[in-house]
Order: C-alpha cells, then sequence, then structure tokens
C-alpha cells in the first residue's frame, strides 16, 4: 500500500476506534444510577427511646431499677424540653410576623399578593406533609373483633 493510503487508513481506525470509546464512556454515564432510595423507615422518638433503654440495660449493665430512674429522667427532661418550645413559641412567632412585615413592605402590592399566596401554599404543603408523617408514627388502631 502507497503511504497515503496507510495514513488514511491510519486516520480512519483512530476516529472510529475513538467514537467507539466515547460511546461506551457515554452509555456507560447514561446507565450508571446516581441516586439510590433508602427503603429505611426512620424509628419514631418511643422506638429510639426503647433502644435506648434496651441498650442501658444490656451493654451498660443497668439493672431494671436504674433503667425506670433513667426513664423518669429522660420523662421529666422531654416535659423541660415541652416547657421550654411553649415559652419559645410567642418569640418565634413575633419574629416570623416581623420578617414577613419586612418582605411584604419591600413588595410592590402585586407581589404582595403572589407572596401571600405563594405563603399560603407553602403552609398548606408543610401541614400535608406533617399530617402524612404523623400517620406513619402513630400505628393504626387494631381491628375490633366481635
Amino acid at each position: 500500500m502507497p503511504k497515503s493510503r496507510l495514513t488514511t487508513l491510519a486516520y480512519l481506525v483512530l476516529v472510529f476506534g475513538s467514537g467507539t470509546m466515547v460511546g461506551a464512556v457515554a452509555h456507560r454515564l447514561y446507565t450508571t444510577s446516581s441516586v439510590t432510595a433508602s427503603t429505611v423507615v426512620p424509628k419514631t422518638p418511643a422506638q429510639a427511646r426503647e433502644d435506648f433503654l434496651r441498650t442501658l440495660h444490656s451493654r451498660v449493665g443497668a439493672s431494671s431499677e436504674q433503667v425506670g430512674k433513667i426513664n423518669a429522667v429522660l420523662n421529666q427532661a422531654k416535659e423541660k424540653y415541652n416547657q421550654l418550645d411553649l415559652q419559645t413559641k410567642p418569640l418565634r412567632d413575633k419574629i416570623d410576623q416581623d420578617r414577613v412585615a419586612a418582605i411584604l413592605a419591600t413588595l410592590s402590592p402585586e407581589q404582595q399578593k403572589v407572596f401571600l399566596v405563594w405563603r399560603a401554599e407553602a403552609k398548606a404543603k408543610r401541614e400535608q406533609k406533617a399530617a402524612a408523617e404523623k400517620a406513619l408514627i402513630q400505628p393504626a388502631p387494631a381491628p375490633r373483633t366481635p
């Protein structure tokens, strides 16, 4: 073969070979899953507490009496957290009201209407999500047998 035909053949092999490699890499990237869904359901607070107390008993070696006392300590702490939440809720609500008022003050009347609709939609979504999560956490009542 003359040199020009050999060079042309080499270029053709190079072009088609590189195209094949690019295609293989592109196919690999296309078929690779980048997201994996987890089917692990998070523990409810009651389940987490039971696991904690069980671990105290089995791993730490706490007696049943000690576990009972620790459970009472956890109940007291939870009550204190609930009281703190009740005390700080009015302050958080006031901060939220001030924030919304400042945002509304910077918007035009048309923008204010759109903002308030958007805010109401977001609130409805949050409430719907919270209700769905609450339904998942609380077990369904057991059916009654006659």
